[in-house]
C-alpha cells in the first residue's frame, strides 16, 4: 500500500501521457515477461503427449536420450525398513534410589510425637519441671499406632501390634531402611523396565537399545540386557508370600520395597518416533536406467503403470540442459519484445493508452494472478484421467483478464496487452489451437461486452456469452479435426462453456478489488455513486436544496454532451452531481441556496467573500476524499473552476480601492485551480457556468439560450481554461448545439392558463359568473365572500 500511495503522488496515470521513462516500462516488461516465463515453463519444453495408466498409445514412444526412472517399489519398500532398524529410546531416571528413600524419610517423619509450642510472652507461667531421664527415654505411647495407620494407607500393608511398637523405635526404623536400600540399589542399578518383553523385542530388530541419561545427555547402545529386570516380576519377588499379617522387619521390608519400587528406564515414544521418520527420509530413491532407443510403449498397447512412469520421467527430462533453458530465455525475450513494441506504439500513436505507473502495476499484477491460477489448475488436471484433465484446461477463466481491464482501463490499452497475454497463456495451456482459438474469441467477446456494462448483473450476462464464445472456438477447432461428433469433443466444450461463466464471475470480484487498492473509478462504481440515495447527495438536497437541483441540471447537461464527442458521461455526469457538494458547509453564502432572502456578503468585504466562495472547491475535495469518491472525482471537483476570476467581487473590490494607494491583484480574487485537465472536468466547469448564466435570462427563448451559450463557452475558451484538456474546435461545437438542445427543453415556455370562472349569488339569488384577473389575486386583494378556497395555503 505505501508503494501505490508513493506511485499516487509521484505519477498521474490518466488517459495517455508518457507514462514515465522508457527504461523503467522496460525493466518492469522485462520482470514481469521473466516471472511469466517461469509460470508457464513447464508447458515450454514438454511436447511430448503424457499417457496415463491404462490410456491406449496412438503413438510408439521411444527414448530420445540415457535418463534415469524411480523404482517407487523398491524405494518404498527400503523406506519401511529403514525406521526398523533404528533402536527404540529410553530415557534413564536420574538417582533413583535417593528419590525412594526420600519418599520413606518422609513418611516415618510424620510418625514423631509433635514438638510442644512455645509460650507466647506475657504469659503467667511456673517454673519448669525438669524431666526425668526414664521420662526422656521412654517411647511414644502413640507412635505405634501412628505407624500401623500409615503403613495401611499410604501402602496397604497390615503390620502386627508388635512390629508396629518396634518401629515406634528410631534404631529400628533405621534398620528398616536400610533392608529397603538393600533390596532396591541392584535392581535399579541393573534397571527397571515397565515391560521386558518389549524391551528385549526392539532390541532384537536395531541389537540393542539407546539409553539416554536426563535432558538426552549420556547416550549409548545398551545391548546386554540381562540385568534389567521387569517391573512386575521384581514386585512379585520383592513382596514373596503373601501373608495376612506382616510380622517381621525381614518380611515388612520386601513388600515396602515392592510398594516404592517404580521403573527407572521410560520408554520415549516421541523421540523414536522422531529418529525413525528421519531414517526413512534419508533413504534415496532407487533408480533403474533406460538406454537411448529402448522401446517404452509401442502402438496401440494399453499403458501399464510402469510404462507410464517411463514416459513421465522422459517427458520431465525432455529439453535438459542447454536446450531447455534456450527455451525459457527464447520465450521470456519474445514476450518482453512483444509486449515493449506495443507499448510504445500504443503510447506514441494511440492517445488514450494508459501506461502510467499504477496503471503498469494493475496490468501486468492481473497477468500474473491469472496465469499462476492456469498454471494451478493446469497441475490439478494433470493427476485427473483424460476427459477430466481437458475439462479443467479449458475451464480456467483466462478471459477474466480481459473483461476486467475493459472495465478499469479502456480498450485501447487492452488492445495493446492483448496479444502478449494471449501468447503467454496459449503457452501456458499447450500451445495448441484448440486452446488459442477458444480464448481468442472469448477475449474479445468479453472485452467488446464490457464496455458497456455497468451493473453487477451485467457481469453474469458476459460470462455465459463468453462461455458461449468459447464453446464456439472449441466447435470449430473440432470441425477442423474432424471430431466434433465424438465425445472427445464434449470435454473441452463443457470446460469452455464453465470457463466463460467464471471469468464473469471472477471479474466481478477483481474489479472492486482494483477500485479499492489502486483507487479506480470504474462505470459500475460511477453508477453507484449516482444514487441520489447516497449520503452527501442527501445532505446537499436538505442544506442546499438550489446547490443541488443546479447541479443535476449540469448533470444532464454533461451526460449529453459528453456521449456527443466520446467522452466518458457516466463519470461526467457522477462528477457533475458532486461538483458542488463544498458548498454544504456555508449553504447560504451562495445565492441559489438564498431563496430570495438577505444576502450575506453585503455584510463582509470583497476579500472576505472571495475566500468564502473559492472555500467551497476545497471543501468539495475534502469530502469527497472522506466518502471515498475516488480520485477521478475528486479531481474534477478540485478543476470545475479552473483559475476563473470572481469578476463580481473584484470589481466591488477596485470600486472601493483608493487610486494610487490599494492595489488590486487578480490573482487575490480567482480559483486556485488547477486548470481542467480531463474532457470530463472542462465538461462540467462549461456546464456549470452555462447553466448559472441561463438562468438570468429574463426571456429564455431559443435564441437567447443559444446565444447566451455561445458567450459563455468564448469566454471560457478566451480565458485559456481549456489550454490543458483535449478538446477540439469541434468538440466545442458539439458541446454547445448539446446544451443549447437541453436548456432550450429545460427553459420551455408555457400558455398562459386563465383561471377558473368563479360563480356568485346575485341580490335575486340568481348565480352570476364573475372572472378574477391575475392581477386582482397578484395584488392580494382578498377573495369574495362565498367564494370556495383552501386558507393560508402554503404559509
Amino acid at each position: 500500500m505505501a508503494f501505490i500511495s508513493w506511485e499516487r503522488k509521484k505519477i498521474a496515470s490518466g488517459e495517455g501521457g508518457a507514462g514515465g521513462k522508457f527504461g523503467s516500462r522496460l525493466a518492469l516488461i522485462t520482470l514481469v515477461c521473466a516471472i511469466a516465463t517461469a509460470v508457464v515453463a513447464p508447458s515450454i519444453t514438454t511436447s511430448q503427449k503424457i499417457y496415463k495408466e491404462g490410456d491406449i498409445a496412438p503413438d510408439a514412444v521411444k527414448a530420445t536420450r540415457d535418463f534415469l526412472v524411480v523404482d517407487e517399489a523398491a524405494t518404498a519398500a527400503q523406506r519401511a525398513e529403514a525406521p526398523l532398524l533404528v533402536p527404540k529410546v529410553y530415557d534413564r531416571a536420574a538417582d533413583p534410589l535417593s528419590a525412594t528413600l526420600e519418599v520413606l524419610d518422609e513418611s516415618f517423619s510424620l510418625v514423631k510425637a509433635p514438638t510442644p509450642q512455645p509460650i507466647a510472652e506475657g504469659t503467667e507461667t511456673t517454673a519448669p519441671v525438669e524431666p526425668q531421664p526414664s521420662e526422656q527415654d521412654a517411647p511414644d505411647p502413640l507412635a505405634a499406632s501412628r505407624i500401623s495407620k500409615l503403613m495401611e494407607e499410604r501402602w496397604s500393608l497390615n503390620i502386627s501390634d508388635q512390629l508396629a511398637a518396634d518401629l515406634a523405635d528410631e534404631t529400628n526404623r533405621k534398620e528398616l531402611k536400610n533392608l529397603v536400600t538393600a533390596l532396591l540399589a541392584p535392581l535399579f542399578e541393573g534397571g527397571v523396565v515397565a515391560n521386558r518383553d518389549l524391551l528385549v523385542g526392539d532390541a532384537g530388530h536395531g541389537g540393542g537399545v539407546i539409553v539416554r541419561g536426563v535432558g538426552g545427555e549420556g547416550e549409548g547402545i545398551l545391548k546386554d540386557l540381562s540385568k534389567i529386570t521387569d517391573y512386575d516380576t521384581a514386585r512379585r519377588a520383592l513382596a514373596g508370600k503373601k501373608v495376612k499379617t506382616v510380622g517381621t522387619l525381614d518380611k515388612l521390608s520386601g513388600l515396602l520395597s515392592a510398594a516404592l519400587l517404580t521403573p527407572n528406564l521410560i520408554y520415549n515414544q516421541e523421540e523414536t518416533q522422531a529418529r525413525r521418520e528421519a531414517a526413512a527420509e534419508a533413504v534415496s530413491p532407487i533408480l533403474y536406467q533406460v538406454r537411448r532407443g529402448e522401446m517404452i510403449v509401442r502402438e496401440g498397447d494399453r499403458v501399464s503403470e510402469v510404462q507410464a512412469k517411463k514416459l513421465l520421467a522422459h517427458a520431465k527430462g525432455e529439453g535438459d540442459g542447454a536446450s531447455r533453458w534456450s527455451g525459457y530465455i527464447a520465450l521470456m525475450f519474445g514476450l518482453t519484445l512483444l509486449t515493449t513494441l506495443l507499448m510504445e506504439f500504443g503510447r506514441v500513436n494511440i492517445k488514450k493508452v494508459r501506461t502510467g505507473s499504477k496503471d503498469m502495476l494493475f496490468t501486468t499484477s492481473l497477468f500474473l494472478v491469472l496465469l499462476i491460477l492456469q498454471r494451478l489448475g493446469l497441475g490439478l488436471g494433470a493427476h485427473l484421467d483424460t476427459g477430466m484433465g481437458d475439462f479443467m484446461r479449458f475451464a480456467m477463466p483466462m478471459g477474466a483478464a480481459f473483461i476486467t481491464m475493459r472495465m478499469v482501463l479502456n480498450s485501447e490499452t487492452l488492445a495493446i496487452f492483448f496479444l502478449p497475454f494471449t501468447v503467454a497463456a496459449a503457452v501456458g495451456g499447450g500451445l495448441t489451437s484448440g486452446f488459442f482459438v477458444p480464448l481468442i474469441f472469448g477475449g474479445l467477446t468479453g472485452a467488446h461486452l464490457a464496455g458497456g456494462a455497468g451493473r453487477r448483473m451485467d457481469f453474469l450476462k458476459i460470462g455465459f456469452i463468453v462461455g458461449v464464445a468459447q464453446v464456439v472456438g472449441v466447435m470449430l477447432v473440432a470441425l477442423h479435426k474432424g471430431s466434433l461428433f465424438t465425445t472427445d469433443a464434449l470435454w473441452p466444450m463443457g470446460g469452455a462453456f464453465v470457463g466463460g461463466l467464471v471469468s464473469g464471475l471472477l471479474a466481478l470480484s477483481l474489479v472492486p478489488l482494483a477500485e479499492t487498492i489502486l483507487d479506480y473509478t470504474t462505470d459500475m462504481r460511477l453508477m453507484e455513486l449516482a444514487s441520489l440515495d447516497h449520503p452527501l447527495l442527501k445532505e446537499l438536497l436538505i442544506r442546499a436544496p438550489g446547490s443541488y437541483h443546479h447541479s443535476v441540471v449540469v448533470g444532464t447537461l454533461v451526460k449529453a454532451a459528453a456521449e456527443a464527442i466520446g467522452a466518458r458521461a457516466v463519470l461526467a455526469m457522477v462528477a457533475s452531481y458532486y461538483h458542488d457538494i463544498g458548498k454544504i458547509r456555508k449553504p447560504a453564502y451562495f445565492i441559489e441556496n438564498q431563496g430570495g432572502g438577505k444576502n450575506p456578503h453585503d455584510k463582509l468585504s470583497p476579500p472576505m467573500s472571495t475566500l468564502v466562495i473559492t472555500s467551497h472547491v476545497k471543501d468539495g475535495v475534502e469530502l469527497a476524499e472522506k466518502y471515498r469518491l475516488g480520485k477521478d472525482i475528486v479531481d474534477i471537483i478540485s478543476q470545475h473552476h479552473g483559475t476563473r476570476l470572481l469578476h463580481y467581487f473584484y470589481d466591488k473590490a477596485k470600486e472601493g480601492a483608493r487610486p494610487g494607494v490599494d492595489g488590486v491583484s487578480e490573482v487575490e480574487y480567482s480559483y486556485s485551480g488547477p486548470k481542467p485537465q480531463s474532457r470530463e472536468a472542462a465538461l462540467v466547469l462549461l456546464a456549470d457556468v452555462v447553466e448559472a448564466a441561463t438562468r438570468t435570462l429574463p426571456t429564455a427563448n431559443q435564441s437567447r439560450v443559444q446565444g447566451a451559450v455561445q458567450t459563455m463557452i468564448n469566454r471560457v475558451f478566451a480565458e485559456g481554461q481549456l489550454d490543458e484538456c483535449d478538446l477540439s474546435l469541434k468538440d466545442l461545437h458539439q458541446i454547445a448545439r448539446s446544451f443549447t438542445l437541453i436548456l432550450t427543453g429545460i427553459h420551455h415556455q408555457r400558455i398562459d392558463y386563465p383561471l377558473p370562472v368563479q360563480k356568485e349569488k346575485k341580490e335575486d339569488g340568481d348565480l352570476a359568473e364573475r372572472r378574477q384577473s391575475e392581477g386582482m389575486r397578484g395584488r392580494g386583494e382578498a377573495p369574495q365572500e362565498g367564494e370556495e378556497n383552501l386558507k393560508r395555503l402554503g404559509i
